[in-house]
């Protein structure tokens, strides 16, 4: 009998300023667990975790902890600190953010998939919410570093030239906290 696929590792990033929220919004609290925590409890499963963030909170102790270059680079810089710091063995990873209103959902969607991108029910793609091969990552940064870097670009810059399937999911799954009154209506459904 084979042996059940390793679970893939999880690349969480949480290096944003929050500055639409008004202060960091991963320490916001729902239930009296701040965001970062609620994301990172929800991706302990995953085989490698690593967190993109220059935090001061706790986080659990298998966890690996980088920060994106140059600090504030962006989400592409971000995911690419996130690459670097994953085992070579890896083969898969979810990239995943911070900020998530309902981080199981959003675990539970990707784990659905082979490999693809979440987009909301409008097909609205949320490019930081993605189960991606580790190879195909890796060959698009290289890319990336020969036409300029991948300081100051979008997800979309690497997420979007893997060719990965685009997977509608249900609300839960790829809401996330931007605003104060995101937060709020989160906790209003809690």
């Amino acid at each position: 009998m084979p042996l059940p696929p390793p679970p893939p590792a999880a690349i969480v990033i949480a290096g944003g300023r929050s500055t639409r929220f008004g202060s960091d919004k991963l320490l916001a609290e729902v239930d009296g667990r701040t965001l970062l925590q609620r994301t990172m409890e929800a991706v302990s499963g995953c085989g490698t975790v690593v967190l993109v963030s220059a935090t001061n909170e706790t986080v659990p102790r298998r966890v690996v902890v980088v920060s994106e270059y140059p600090r504030w680079g962006g989400p592409c810089a971000g995911i690419a600190a996130g690459v670097a710091a994953l085992p070579e063995t890896a083969s898969e990873t979810l990239i995943v953010s911070a900020d998530l209103a309902r981080p199981r959902s959003t675990i539970a969607a990707l784990h659905a998939v082979d490999a693809g991108v979440l987009a909301d029910d409008d097909g609205n793609v949320q490019w930081l919410l993605a189960r991606v091969p580790v190879a195909a990552l890796r060959a698009q940064l290289e890319q990336l570093d020969v036409t300029g870097g991948t300081a100051g670009q979008p997800a979309r810059a690497l997420i979007g030239h893997l060719g990965l399937p685009i997977v509608r999911a249900h609300r839960d799954a790829v809401a996330d906290i931007d605003e104060q009154h995101d937060l709020e209506r989160l906790k209003e459904r809690h």
